[in-house]
């Protein structure tokens, strides 16, 4: 059964007494604040989660009232894979999310993580006038591109020692946002949860793994791995959605309100995000992990591996806007 009909029968109401799920917050008295209903895949205090805050922050700030991003939670109230089906039947009004919890329903949201630039430079360029269109579609509006990363947002890591790309013999820990970039290199993928990687790490089950720049010592993966892998690829594909229903139902001077804070939005996550890159590698460093880079060509052939697998998958799922957004890549 679809989230879209759990939602509106026994789901619908269980949010109910957590969220305040009596209608959409923009058909409120004139006279209240519009309150706006938040959700996030992680923790609030998560790194990841910071794209949002920013966004709850400014609003709040600019709007002096009229209109309050409240933020109900996250996994615990809907799970992170379906939570943009939540966004969109106006379960919720607001999402920060990643492209890779809903590429399975819109395709194109994971481009992303192809792109080698910051959203502030794509911005100009077009990219985020097309993903609004695509996002349209779905009956979401595409506020804001907050990954911040510019092709670092993730690498891999591991307990041996490699002198080339070639990960013949090696067991990594994947996602599926990872599994082409392993085959393409000849490594072995595991798909594991997250929470099983200290384990499978500690007990030799995995020889190493995949994982975005930050989150290394939050999940205590320093402990038990010996080697940074440095070969940063994709950015990452964190995005602001809101339900269309809501941003249509919002007056027209709070729309542009809080579209004109987006592309200050980016740039802040952009500032915010290298800085932190920098500062887990010095940790981590500290730490006593050892990063091992690679030669210019072998550097070529690992991140062939994991771009072009992406943009050939992407062309593949969206063959409307697949090769348009492949324009983004470079």
């Amino acid at each position: 059964m679809s989230f879209a009909k759990l939602s509106k029968v026994p789901l619908a109401l269980a949010l109910a007494g957590a969220i305040g799920l009596f209608g959409h917050a923009a058909t409120v008295r004139a006279a209240d604040p519009i309150v706006l209903k938040g959700l996030l895949p992680w923790p609030a205090d998560f790194i990841g989660s910071h794209g949002f805050l920013t966004f709850q922050k400014e609003v709040n700030k600019a709007l002096k009232g009229k209109v309050i991003v409240s933020l109900i939670g996250g996994s615990e109230v809907v799970p992170p894979f379906e939570q943009f089906e939540a966004v969109r039947d106006g379960v919720v009004d607001v999402l920060m999310t990643a492209g890779a919890y809903y590429r399975a329903t819109v395709p194109e949201a994971a481009a992303s993580l192809g792109v080698k630039k910051f959203a502030s430079e794509l911005r100009p360029l077009g990219y985020t006038a097309l993903m609004r269109k695509i996002h349209a579609e779905h009956g979401v509006y595409y506020h804001s591109h907050v990954g911040g990363t510019k092709g670092n947002g993730y690498r891999c890591y591991g307990n041996k020692k490699i002198a080339s790309s070639d990960l013949t013999g090696l067991k990594m820990r994947v996602s599926p946002t990872y599994v082409p970039l392993v085959k393409g290199l000849n490594g072995t993928p595991i798909l594991m949860k997250a929470g099983e990687v200290y384990t499978a790490m500690e007990r030799g089950v995995v020889d190493g793994f995949c994982w975005t720049f930050l989150g290394i010592r939050d999940f205590g993966f320093h402990e038990v791995t010996k080697y940074v892998y440095d070969i940063p690829f994709y950015s990452n594909d964190t995005a602001v959605l809101i339900n269309m229903k809501t941003w249509n139902g919002l007056p027209a001077d709070i729309r542009k309100t809080i579209d004109d804070l987006a592309p200050a939005i980016e740039k802040a996550e952009e500032k915010f995000l290298t800085e932190r890159n920098n500062q887990e590698d010095a940790a981590l460093k500290k730490e006593g992990l050892e990063f091992i880079r690679l030669s210019d060509a072998e550097t070529e052939k690992w991140l062939a591996a994991a771009y072009d697998a992406h943009w050939a998958e992407i062309e593949k799922k969206s063959p409307k806007y697949g090769k348009e957004l492949r324009k983004f890549a470079d």
